[in-house]
């Protein structure tokens, strides 16, 4: 897969002086959806703070191409080599984790 795109992101969490960091790779389409990689790049673990990177991705990357997180994107959380794949049901706010 090539990279189109690759990018840093600061996202809330529980601390508010003390977000979270992550890098955030967009690849080419793949099986009709728009693959994005997530990989922490500090302490905080990205699984529990989804809702907050998922609306930011969103907002501040999918919106000014007119792309749908929801139905037109794949999300991944990378850990070392573990990879879980976020499935979204309906809304940002409704969604599953799974370990791959």
């Amino acid at each position: 897969m090539e990279v189109i795109y690759n990018v840093k992101l600061l996202y809330s969490t529980d601390i508010p002086v003390s977000p979270g960091v992550i890098n955030v790779e967009i690849y080419k389409p793949q099986q009709g959806k728009l693959p994005i990689y997530i990989k922490s790049l500090d302490e905080n673990d990205p699984k529990q703070f989804m809702r907050n990177i998922a609306f930011i991705i969103q907002e501040e990357l999918l919106k000014r191409i007119n792309i749908d997180i929801i139905t037109q994107a794949q999300l991944y959380i990378v850990e070392g080599d573990t990879k879980y794949k976020i499935v979204f049901n309906d809304s940002l706010n409704n969604f599953t984790i799974e370990k791959e």
